[in-house]
């Protein structure tokens, strides 16, 4: 086996590292010390660069970069035109330096959005050294940029207020000492003015920035409370499905065991009756359709996994238990009245169910948002293609419940239940104020929304639960 061996270089020797020795004299050098750092200063510095690069390219992109490029662009117009043409004849003016130096502070201000705190030290440094060197003007527009950011845009809060308390006086002691300093005594009115111009700026940033942090505070809120009404709604919708798709199954299975006692019925009697096989099995043959019928609308309804699918198998309500609800409304106060127009049939399972449901939903929002005086009108219509529910009322509350676009759980589930069927649902205030329910469900085999005329009834059936 080979061995090998760690040894180290001497101290004299002018690169240091640790070799790796085998016994036949071979050695593997692992990278000097020196140039391992150099290598990890240059990935580092590689790493900086494209992520500075990428903060670049981001700036570049909004939209706000061209409206900061041309404000840089005016302030340093501005500022050179101001130094160039000096108050006070006896100053020393602006020199290259200066000019210079004006230009490269207002180009700064160009990132003084993302950077604020470090163009004010720019600008507060260009500033001060201008009045040093005794430029002879305030240079006020540049000066004002960057405390008015500084309190506006820098998430550094501490850090900006440190900055603002700093950079202020340092600029007003170096102005002191120069430009205030006039050749007939302290000019105490501009010193006054450039205080506040720094003050007011800084405090008016102060302002702008708490005025949006409350637009995105509001704003924030309100699209939490739009997620939160589109969940609501959602959850609404899912548990009103699994409760349709746990009463579709319902009357699927009901058809089912119907199917299974007459087959085996008819099985009795083929032989010794066949007339009355016959008709048993013709009753067969429509279960059998209107159970398929029910299946390939249940197949649209999506369930919730988690809802109890040892749900009551007890028959489930038609149309012929609305006289029940009515009475229902009228016992709790409301004068309630059902009226039926045309042919009073049995319909298919699934359909007398939806009715029913829709009736019994109609009839609750106006107990809870109609008032104790208000009156309400329950008509069933019967056409050849179609059965027409509406549920008048005249009350005063439903109004506000019901109509934002849906917005009441009551009425996504009665959306639900007509168009599972193809049907369509209309509810809205009436003229001269109560609220109306009205749905159309479509009676026949076809498929598809269809299209219902206003039918001419036969003489109306009037119930009122109050006789």
């Amino acid at each position: 086996m080979t061995k090998a061996r760690l040894t180290q270089h001497g101290e004299g020797d002018p690169i240091r590292g640790v070799g790796i020795h085998h016994i036949d004299g071979s050695t593997i050098n692992r990278m000097p010390d020196g140039l391992e750092r150099s290598a990890h200063y240059g990935r580092s510095m590689s790493r900086k660069l494209a992520t500075s690069s990428s903060t670049i390219r981001g700036w570049l992109k909004e939209p706000t970069m061209m409206a900061d490029v041309l404000f840089a662009g005016l302030v340093g117009v501005i500022s050179v035109v101001e130094a160039s043409s000096p108050e006070i004849s006896t100053s020393a003016g602006a020199d290259t330096f200066a000019y210079v130096t004006i230009v490269i502070a207002a180009a700064s201000l160009i990132i003084r959005r993302h950077m604020s705190i470090a163009v004010l030290v720019i600008v507060s440094t260009v500033l001060a050294t201008f009045y040093l060197r005794d430029g002879g003007d305030f240079l006020s527009m540049l000066g004002i940029a960057p405390f008015y950011a500084v309190a506006a845009h820098s998430n550094q809060r501490r850090r900006a207020w440190i900055a603002l308390l700093v950079a202020g006086p340092a600029l007003f002691a170096a102005a002191s000492i120069s430009v205030l300093d006039r050749p007939d005594g302290y000019d105490i009115s501009s010193a006054a003015s450039m205080c506040a111009f720094i003050a007011g700026v800084s405090v008016f940033g102060v302002l702008v920035r708490n005025r949006q942090a409350i637009f995105a505070d509001s704003e924030e809120r309100a699209a939490a409370a739009e997620a939160d009404r589109q969940a609501s709604a959602q959850r609404a919708v899912a548990q009103e499905r699994s409760r349709i798709a746990r009463e579709m199954h319902d009357v699927v299975a009901h058809g089912m065991s119907i199917i299974a006692v007459q087959a085996a019925a008819a099985q009795e009697i083929v032989h010794t009756d066949p007339d009355k096989a016959a008709v048993v099995l013709g009753r067969i043959e429509n279960v059998g359709r209107q159970s398929l019928n029910e299946m390939r609308r249940m197949l649209g309804v999506l369930r919730n996994g988690d809802e109890d699918t040892t749900a009551s198998l007890a028959p489930q309500p038609s149309l012929a238990d609305v006289d029940s609800a009515v009475a229902h409304s009228a016992d709790a106060g409301i004068a309630t009245k059902l009226v039926v127009n045309g042919q009073r049939r049995e319909l298919a399972p699934g359909i007398e169910l939806a009715a029913f449901r829709i009736v019994q939903e109609a009839l609750t929002n106006v107990l809870k948002h109609a008032g104790q005086r208000a009156s309400a009108t329950v008509t069933i219509s019967y056409a050849s293609d179609a059965v027409t529910i509406e549920i008048n009322d005249d009350g005063r509350g439903a109004v506000s419940s019901l109509t934002n676009a849906g917005g009441g759980n009551g009425l996504i589930g009665m959306r639900e239940r007509v168009e599972i069927y193809g049907g369509e649902l209309s509810a809205g205030p009436r003229t001269g104020g109560g609220y109306t329910v009205r749905a159309v469900l479509p009676t026949d085999d076809t498929e598809g929304r269809p299209s219902v005329a206003s039918t001419t009834t036969s003489p109306s059936q009037s119930r009122d639960p109050n006789k």
